[in-house]
């Protein structure tokens, strides 16, 4: 791989260059880089041209996970968790924009379906919970936790794509399918909430720790590692730092302190000017979308018709004068 020069927008909001060595695009919306200064490895997440010319809902998911990995930087830039993708940058105003995430850790947590020891149980399940409880924290609903989501290194997890989440309290929109999308996320009604991503994480964890599938709601009386998160798929299931107070691990809120941090934060605010800007140009989206969510609408600022000047007087007489002397030839013309 001969060395290329990178051109990108840090988090911060500073042009930067960086000389990789890069694989070939086998995936067309992703590949691994390698800094070769550092030799630290990173992710390119794209949209293809021709992807983008058929689906264009794909550039507002692709803008989405960036906005996601700032939002998460500039909460959590002191200690980040090992759970979630760090955002190394992006550049969204080329004609294949990408995004820069922090390497792929581990494998996809398929691959352990019901082959984890009881250790790896409890670890998994820690995990997983500790990503829902930081995300909560930041104000963030991943949405799409399900198992091609999931990875996990022996010890654990990493939550990857964020390309879907969403803000707390915001509107749902329909996506996912069962068992792995909690039944209002499915339908679409109510806000995103918190409880949205335990369902899902717990359905994960059942999947992964039994090896069975499912369609509907897991029977978890035959496995006594899943007791903690009996409740998660109750109308009224717990929060995330009471199922880890259950698995007796420390709330990881106490040690990755939420903070702003002023320098992200202004390169965050830069973005969201940035992708205002590009979302009021953009044309109108096509019909495209995925079969089980709504299709992301861009806003289209529509410009006010133009006042009419005001008409003189006897303009608007003139249809009623013109009528009555209609009627009076007609009079004339039939005596």
């Amino acid at each position: 791989m001969e060395p290329e020069p990178l051109t990108f927008t840090s988090p911060e909001g500073d042009p930067v260059t960086w000389e990789v060595e890069a694989e070939p695009w086998h995936d067309p919306f992703e590949r691994r880089l390698t800094l070769v200064v550092q030799g630290t490895r990173l992710v390119q997440r794209r949209v293809p041209r021709a992807e983008g010319r058929d689906r264009e809902y794909l550039y507002d998911l692709l803008e989405n996970e960036a906005r996601m990995g700032a939002r998460l930087l500039t909460r959590l830039s002191r200690a980040y968790p090992v759970e979630l993708p760090r955002l190394m940058g992006y550049s969204l105003d080329e004609e294949e924009p990408f995004v820069l995430l922090s390497d792929r850790r581990g494998e996809p947590v398929t691959r352990r379906s019901g082959a984890l020891l009881i250790a790896e149980q409890r670890a998994l399940q820690a995990s997983l919970f500790r990503a829902v409880r930081i995300l909560s924290a930041c104000g963030i609903v991943h949405r799409r936790i399900e198992p091609e989501t999931v990875r996990w290194d022996g010890s654990h997890v990493q939550l990857t794509d964020l390309s879907r989440a969403t803000l707390i309290d915001s509107r749902r929109l329909r996506l996912g399918e069962a068992p792995y999308a909690c039944p209002a996320q499915r339908a679409g009604t109510g806000l995103a909430a918190t409880a949205d991503d335990l369902w899902s994480a717990g359905m994960v964890i059942y999947r992964t720790v039994t090896g069975r599938d499912i369609a509907d709601l897991p029977d978890l009386t035959a496995a006594p590692a899943l007791q903690p998160i009996h409740d998660v798929f109750s109308g009224e299931p717990p929060s995330a730092r009471e199922v880890l107070a259950r698995l007796r691990v420390p709330d990881p809120m106490q040690a990755v302190p939420v903070e702003q941090d002023l320098g992200l934060e202004e390169g965050r605010t830069a973005f969201d000017r940035a992708r205002e800007a590009r979302t009021e140009a953009a044309p109108a989206p096509s019909s495209a979308g995925s079969a089980t969510e709504e299709p992301v609408t861009r806003v289209h600022p529509v410009p006010e018709p133009p006042e009419e000047a005001p008409r003189p007087w006897w303009a608007r007489w003139l249809p009623l004068a013109v009528l009555l002397v209609l009627l009076v030839v007609l009079w004339l013309v039939t005596r």
